[in-house]
């Protein structure tokens, strides 16, 4: 079985310089933030990981960011996608810094896969090496440490997280119980680089072997 890239598209995506007081309200947005940013993508995951991302290089935070239930294909808009994601910062060029990072992680740093060009296959499995704010405020990653963000179908996916976290010196920083909203599963799991790509890499060899025999126990 071979490995394809899938390609994930930024679908949307608005920038308010300046958020009327009623509307920050609505998002509890920091008092010193003036400027607000959305966007969509039509895979959540990829999504998460690129708000995460724009934590580390611009001063932006994700204030919002939720997944549809059933995704991307139970979307209510032509560009809604599967997620919805707010970002904060106190001026316009923050946000605008951080939404230009965003479109770059989705559109050249994804590491959404499938089997063979199989749509019902599709996996998310990616080592990131150090760890934004986000991710440090929502699952308690401490700074500097590594990650990785393992997510598929939800039999294959228990099933390879347990050989992911014996094959690395790893630990659950966040699970998402099946069906997800988005009828998935998965975990982030965080320690040193190098144990995050075992996680990884035992994680990817794993998902194959159970994909390939669904059935074998």
């Amino acid at each position: 079985m071979n490995i394809v890239p899938v390609k994930t598209h930024l679908l949307s995506q608005k920038l308010i310089a300046n958020v009327t007081p009623e509307l920050k309200k609505a998002y509890n947005i920091p008092e010193d933030h003036n400027s607000i940013g959305f966007f969509s993508t039509d895979n959540d995951d990829v999504a998460y990981l690129a708000a995460d991302d724009a934590t580390k290089k611009a001063n932006v935070k994700v204030i919002h960011a939720q997944t549809f239930y059933g995704g991307q294909l139970c979307s209510w808009s032509r560009y809604g996608g599967s997620v919805f994601v707010l970002i904060s910062g106190p001026k316009v060029q923050d946000v605008r810094s951080g939404l230009t990072y965003i479109k770059d992680y989705v559109e050249n740093q994804s590491q959404l896969f499938n089997f063979d060009g199989d749509d019902g296959t599709a996996f998310y499995a990616g080592l990131v090496p150090r760890v934004g704010k986000y991710y440090q405020e929502i699952f308690g990653i401490p700074e500097g440490m590594s990650y990785a963000y393992l997510v598929g179908g939800p039999i294959e996916t228990n099933f390879a997280l347990d050989k992911a976290l014996k094959s690395s010196d790893t630990k659950i920083a966040h699970y998402w119980y099946p069906p997800s909203h988005a009828n998935s599963s998965g975990a982030v799991l965080y320690g040193t680089e190098s144990a995050c790509r075992s996680a990884v890499n035992a994680f990817i060899d794993t998902l194959k072997a159970a994909t390939a025999h669904p059935l074998d126990i």
